[in-house]
C-alpha cells in the first residue's frame, strides 16, 4: 500500500444551488489525487499507453465543503488483482473535518480498449509501502 497527500481548493463552479461542493466533484477530486499520485512517482509514461479508468467506486459524503475551503486528500492505493484500489478522505484542512470517503478501482486500458494488469511500474511503487 502506498499512501500520498494532494491539496486543492474549491472553486465556484464547483457548488451546487445551495453553495455545497457538488456531489460528482467529489469523484473529480479523487481522480485529481490519482493523477497527483501518477505524477509525484513519475508513472506519466505509464499512461502513454495504458489509461487508468475507474470502473467502480463508492461514496460516503459526511460534512459540506463550500467557496475557497482549503481541502486536503489522503489516499492510499493498493492492487487486488489486475486492479488499483484507491481509497481517498476528503479532508477540510483548516478543520480536520472528514468530508468525504471514496474507495474506487481503476484498470488500465490502451488506446485499442483491451484491459490490462496493473502495469509494473505502479506495481513496484505499491510494493515500496510508504518507507
Amino acid at each position: 500500500m502506498k499512501h500520498s497527500t494532494c491539496r486543492l481548493t474549491v472553486r465556484g463552479y464547483e457548488l451546487d444551488s445551495f453553495g455545497h461542493v457538488n456531489n460528482a466533484v467529489y469523484l473529480q477530486y479523487a481522480e485529481t489525487a490519482l493523477w497527483n499520485f501518477m505524477k509525484i512517482h513519475q508513472l506519466m509514461s505509464v499512461t502513454d499507453m495504458l489509461f487508468p479508468v475507474v470502473m467502480e467506486s463508492t461514496q460516503r459524503y459526511l460534512h459540506e465543503l463550500k467557496l475557497f475551503d482549503e481541502i486536503r486528500i489522503e489516499s492510499d492505493f493498493s492492487s487486488s488483482g489486475s486492479v488499483l484500489v484507491c481509497e481517498h478522505k476528503i479532508y477540510h484542512d483548516g478543520t480536520g473535518i472528514l468530508s468525504c470517503r471514496i474507495k474506487g478501482k481503476v484498470i488500465f486500458v490502451s488506446r485499442d480498449r483491451i484491459m490490462h494488469d496493473v502495469p509494473e511500474e505502479i506495481m513496484k511503487i505499491l510494493e515500496e509501502g510508504n518507507s
